[in-house]
């Protein structure tokens, strides 16, 4: 826990919301100096003349004919430079298994290659190639166009991307990360404006795509006309293919966050949220300098929504000293500097004050709020890693507070308002809460192999509102609840519940889901639909998903969950026709921004392509392949590990058990679970 004196713990929250800032304004220091300064992208560096200049990044080929511009020196090293004249670029599609990223390509591009000439590049980097493209630079001043291209390219990205560029460079400079990264944006070819990054520690595909499977280097290009990147292509390094290995992006991770303590300010909820976090981490690296935090990624470039609602920082700490945040508009995070250096295993207490629009709601369920986004309302590092939270809400008297944990105490705070406390002390990857005037329905919850009894809750809005079936939602959950606990193993949170939202879909987080008025529209669906949310708890909360290559371990399993447990649940739902709208879907052609794409989407790609399914070219995929294809695949083993003639299916849920077993509280692989599924397939035999 935090060695924070109890007198900042009363005094920060009721100072957040002041127009003076509790955090002091430290003077720029000089790593933020050096951040200023490879932000301003200023073009005093020199030139080049080049003739036919050939630079490689792993894979990537480029060839240079015309001039270099450079950046001006930082700490004593080039850290850009803008290219104008004539230009190739290269790369061959990776081998890999199925070869799916050929297809990928060529369903994206229709080619066998990703190749391109081009009239402009923009090079942000801290590797060597300022070595090998600036020998022969001179003293001179940047062209117009150099400048601008240099002016635009930042602002651009941030937008486009939610990275900031800027800060991924000096935190690489400050940390001495080796080797460095590089970045390339070209246009004026027969491609258009595309982009090149190659980060050996993994940090931009993670934090500008999701993509945490070890991949470095990442080609992407943006589609202005429904504000979305199309990531054309990404691979493991040279290195890791002829290894035949790879880490995952999380071995790179700068700190580990074991612990929350945060305050949330939801006082004026149709304004602004406020939320002072407190975070227990591990440093995992030494001489560590600057953190860098993923925040309000999620939010839509559609309105400007990632401009007008996100979440500012009002300030830091790090054990007690104000510390440097550095944060731009249109980004997804923001970057801490410490006030000195950390070392591998050192403890740290990091301390960051945030606000901002970042809640919503809708005029026909009055004063219901929830975060934009429910998994980005607050700072995180690294990709679902598991910490325990502390969570303290001041509101208005007339609402109440649903949260992920135990509720431990709900007390007023003057005329107004009140406090309400909850804490989770099983380690989690997310939290999330809503807040409003909600009708609390209440149960208790009996696990049928033993255990303790834990509160069952639903909160719902008034009926004079609307009218739910609170009732027939409560005994679903516990039904469901239940039922996945028997076959599946422990359930290992202090409360189970739900809160309602207004949303067409919903979401299981630990111990909490969000749902809509989930009695009304297909009754056929309804069963699937909450147990398939319940389901989360063992698919997606207890055992994560590793990387996005493995999401359908959360999504396929608890679609095919949800199908089990409603076949018993309502004889109006045989499992066989679940299972053919399942398999028909896969059938469908795919969207694209043009209209209806060519094919079927079980051909798009395997579900280990995750996310990366759904493109402009392949609209549908992830939801078909990674939902009812992946549902598929665990119906296809259960059905081989059932007896042929009595349709004994103990080794199933024997296998399902072990899974969770095995990985509870962790992170699994699809290879994990073919390891697991290997070892109980053999004993059918």
């Amino acid at each position: 826990m935090l060695k924070t004196a109890a007198r900042l713990l009363l005094v920060l929250p009721a100072l957040f919301l002041t127009t003076t800032s509790p955090y002091a304004q430290t003077p720029a220091s000089g790593a933020k100096t050096t951040y200023d300064q490879i932000k301003a992208f200023a073009l005093g560096g020199g030139s080049a003349e080049v003739s036919g200049v050939v630079l490689k990044r792993d894979r990537v080929e480029m060839t240079f004919t015309g001039t270099f511009y450079f950046a001006d020196a930082v700490n004593g090293r080039i850290p850009g430079a803008v290219f104008v004249g004539d230009g190739t670029f290269r790369t061959a599609v990776p081998v890999s298994v199925g070869d799916f990223e050929k297809g990928h390509v060529r369903r994206l591009l229709d080619a066998d290659a990703v190749e391109s000439d081009f009239k402009t590049a923009v090079l942000r980097f801290n590797d060597n190639t300022a070595a090998e493209i600036a020998s022969s630079r001179k003293p001179g001043a940047a062209s117009p166009q150099s400048a601008k291209l240099a002016s635009d390219f930042e602002p651009r990205m941030v937008k486009e991307t939610g990275l900031n560029l800027a800060a991924r460079l000096a935190s690489s400079f400050l940390n001495a990360e080796a080797p460095g990264l590089f970045v390339a944006q070209l246009d004026g070819g027969r491609r258009g404006r595309f982009s090149y990054a190659f980060d050996p520690q993994e940090r931009i595909p993670v934090r500008a795509f999701n993509i945490n499977g070890g991949e470095k280097g990442v080609i992407f290009a943006f589609e202005p006309t429904i504000l979305f990147n199309d990531v054309w292509m990404a691979f493991y390094s040279q290195d890791d293919y002829e290894r035949r290995t790879a880490t995952y992006s999380d071995a790179s991770d700068l700190v580990d966050i074991t612990r929350y303590q945060m305050d949330v300010d939801l006082k004026d909820p149709a304004r602004q949220l406020g939320v002072v976090s407190r975070m227990t981490m591990t440093a995992k690296t030494s001489d560590l300098n600057a953190i860098s935090f993923s925040l309000g990624e999620g939010l839509s470039l559609h309105g400007d929504d990632r401009l007008k609602k996100a979440l500012r920082v009002k300030g830091a700490r790090v054990g007690g000293v104000e510390a440097t945040a550095i944060q731009e508009d249109w980004e997804s995070g923001f970057t801490v500097l410490l006030p000195k250096p950390a070392q591998a295993g050192e403890t740290l207490s990091v301390e960051v004050g945030i606000e901002g629009d970042f809640l919503f709601s809708v005029p026909v369920i009055p004063e219901c709020y929830y975060p934009r986004v429910n998994t980005s309302w607050y700072p995180r590092q690294g990709y679902l890693d598991r910490s325990t939270y502390e969570l303290t809400f001041t509101h208005q008297k007339r609402h109440k507070v649903a949260a992920v944990g135990l509720r431990v105490s709900e007390d007023a705070a003057g005329q107004d308002l009140m406090v309400t406390k909850y804490r989770m002390d099983q380690p989690i990857a997310l939290a999330v809460f809503a807040v409003g005037p909600f009708d609390r329905n209440r149960g208790t919850l009996t696990f049928d192999k033993g255990g303790a009894t834990i509160p069952l809750e639903f909160n719902s809005v008034n009926k004079a509102v609307l009218n739910v079936k609170n009732d027939f939602i409560l005994q679903e959950l516990d039904n469901a609840v239940r039922y996945f606990a028997a076959m599946f193993g422990r359930y290992p949170y202090p409360a189970f519940g739900a809160a309602f939202h207004f949303l067409n879909f919903g979401q299981g987080f630990p111990s909490l889901l969000m749902i809509p008025p989930a009695d009304r529209g297909n009754e056929q669906e309804i069963y699937v639909f909450l147990s398939h949310e319940t389901a989360h708890q063992w698919w997606g909360n207890i055992v994560a998903w590793r990387s996005y290559r493995d999401q359908w371990l959360s999504e396929g399993f608890a679609e095919y969950s949800g199908m089990l447990f409603s076949s018993l649940r309502d004889a109006k739902l045989p499992m066989h026709t679940m299972l053919r709208s399942r398999h028909d879907s896969l059938l469908n052609p795919p969207r694209t921004i043009t209209g209806i794409g060519k094919g079927r989407l079980n051909d798009v790609g395997p579900i280990i392509l995750g996310q990366r399914l759904n493109t402009t070219k392949s609209g549908g995929a992830y939801q078909a392949l990674i939902y009812n294809k992946g549902a598929l695949v665990l119906r296809m083993l259960h059905f081989l590990m059932s007896h042929p003639t009595t349709g004994d299916d103990k080794e199933f849920s024997a296998m399902m058990t072990d899974f969770v077993e095995r990985y509870r509280d962790k992170s699994a692989s699809t290879d994990d679970f073919r390891a697991v599924a290997n070892e109980h397939f053999a004993r059918t035999a």
